[in-house]
């Protein structure tokens, strides 16, 4: 009883922590991003190369949503395998939206 309830709240912890070593980077750009749209003409070269590449900023968010999918139909469901073969519609959905995102992407 208590190992079922344990395991998902040890890999919510574990999500949170790889999420935030993980998005080191994305949180970069982000800011980056910010601060050319504050510092910097729209239109301008320096501008536009500045915001190239923002998808990474939605594939962390994108891959943080889908794990954190997981844990919480794993934790409502208690069978961890069923969670995850649930999950490939998830998947196959969040696979077409960042297609999309990076056709968006210059």
């Amino acid at each position: 009883m208590l190992l079922s309830l344990a395991a998902p709240a040890l890999a919510t912890i574990a999500l949170i922590a790889v999420a935030t070593i993980g998005g080191i980077g994305s949180v970069r750009k982000l800011i980056t991003v910010y601060e050319a749209k504050h510092e910097l003409k729209q239109g301008s070269t320096g501008w536009l190369r500045s915001i190239a590449g923002w998808s990474i900023v939605a594939f962390w968010l994108m891959t943080t949503w889908f794990a954190a999918t997981i844990i919480g139909d794993w934790s409502v469901s208690g069978d961890f395998g069923g969670a995850v073969d649930r999950s490939w519609l998830r998947l196959r959905v969040l696979l077409e939206i960042g297609m999309a995102i990076m056709g968006q992407d210059s």
